[in-house]
């Protein structure tokens, strides 16, 4: 018997190894990686978006014609949802429905009876009478005693005076013509029927189902996230909203002072001009555009250069009205882009869609703002990175500096 040693000790073999020990603890994630991997999954959820969304108008692309239609669906149940959801307030939700179809109804006739009759005559006059203020422009600009054009060199006039009839040529050929062919397709029994029943029918089926789809949206995620999804969800059915109601309230309103503006200067094709600057109104800048140029040439051509200067300072005066006073008050900055984003937003649109791509360039430009805002960090403070250029004089943002 060894000393130190219990009698019911039991030998260990030598051969046997040491118990294992357990996996090494993980090293904290820092606050910056954990940074960096939630500002990786944002992006692959935007890029994801970005994919779905680009899939579904190349989608709507190939299927145009039902694409044209959900579309205008959707425009069409955003516009009448207000007034749905205050009568959905006294009454069930398919006679609220019915009711504004009827007040919709009765105002498109009383618009046909009192717009359409005029609209179709001025466009009828204007495509015969387009050659006669492309030689007068022409003759104008040739003229020898033109004040404007005596110190410009002769070949530099002959040119100046040669393009009204290359702009008038194209303006047939892509212009006149085009209209033409929209007006045809516009006015066929075919599209007629379409807008008039299939639009609505969408429309009042979408309002109808809008809560059971809402329901699955949400129920695509996890309770925890619900939250973050009812607020994006509801912040994009805003802006798509504000958008639709918001232009087509600011272009009534542009339009109807532009045609009233016109009439009282006398210059001619008022309602036309009108009209045109109104519809073109949902896609930013352009109806300004298409209502000022024909509208200072006309004056030009038909009322001289004194009448032509007023129509111009005019239209400044109703862009700073809308501006300043109209477009606030009515999209309430439902868009929340910035001009700049706005013009890159039409550009890419129109490059890849169209015209359709021209018309929906906005709207989902501030839908994918309305993601980028809740799923991406906000930018720094001017503090922390100052801007080179600034609204203001430089030396008046720098503190501790006196203008």
């Amino acid at each position: 018997m060894r000393v130190g040693l219990s009698t019911n000790a039991k030998r260990l073999p030598m051969n046997v190894p040491a118990a294992r020990k357990g996996p090494p603890p993980r090293r904290p994630i820092t606050r910056g990686e954990r940074r960096v991997t939630y500002a990786l999954k944002v992006l692959v959820v935007v890029a994801l978006a970005i994919y779905l969304i680009v899939g579904m108008l190349n989608f709507f692309a190939a299927i145009r014609t039902t694409g044209l239609l959900v579309v205008g669906s959707v425009f069409f149940a955003y516009l009448i949802y207000p007034l749905v959801r205050r009568l959905n307030e006294r009454v069930n939700l398919a006679w609220s429905i019915a009711i504004v179809y009827v007040i919709i109804a009765l105002f498109l006739v009383f618009a046909v009876l009192l717009i359409v009759p005029p609209l179709v005559d001025e466009s009828q006059r204007l495509a015969q009478q387009f050659p006669s203020f492309v030689n007068k422009a022409q003759d104008e600009l040739a003229h020898p005693t033109n004040r404007l054009l005596l110190r410009i060199p002769p070949a530099s006039r002959d040119y100046l005076a040669s393009l009204p009839s290359q702009v008038g040529s194209l303006i047939q050929t892509y212009g006149i013509d085009a209209a033409q062919r929209t007006f045809t397709i516009v006015l066929s029994g075919i599209s007629v029927l379409a807008t008039l029943i299939i639009v609505p029918v969408l429309s009042a089926y979408m309002l109808i189902d809008a809560g059971n789809v809402r329901r699955q949206v949400l129920g695509l995620f996890a309770a925890k996230h619900r939250a973050k999804t009812e607020a994006i969800v509801d912040d994009l059915d805003k802006v798509l909203g504000g958008f639709v109601r918001g232009q087509l309230i600011d272009g009534a309103i542009v339009g109807l002072m532009i045609f009233t503006m016109l009439a009282i200067m006398h210059v001619p094709y008022a309602l036309l001009i009108g009209v045109a600057a109104a519809i073109l109104n949902f896609i930013p800048y352009a109806g300004a555009v298409v209502g000022f140029i024909p509208s200072v040439v006309l004056a030009l051509l038909v009322n001289g250069p004194t009448n032509a200067l007023i129509v111009a300072g005019l239209f400044a005066v109703i862009q700073q009205v809308d501006g300043n006073l109209v477009a606030p008050r009515v999209l309430k900055d439902n868009v929340g882009l910035s001009p700049l984003y706005i013009i890159l937003a039409i550009l890419i649109g129109s490059e890849l869609f169209g015209l359709a791509g021209t018309f929906l360039s906005v709207p989902v430009a501030a839908m994918l703002r309305v993601l980028r805002e809740h799923l991406i960090p906000q930018p720094v403070s001017e503090a922390e990175a100052p801007p080179a250029l600034t609204r203001k004089p430089l030396r008046s943002t720098q503190p501790g500096k006196v203008t």
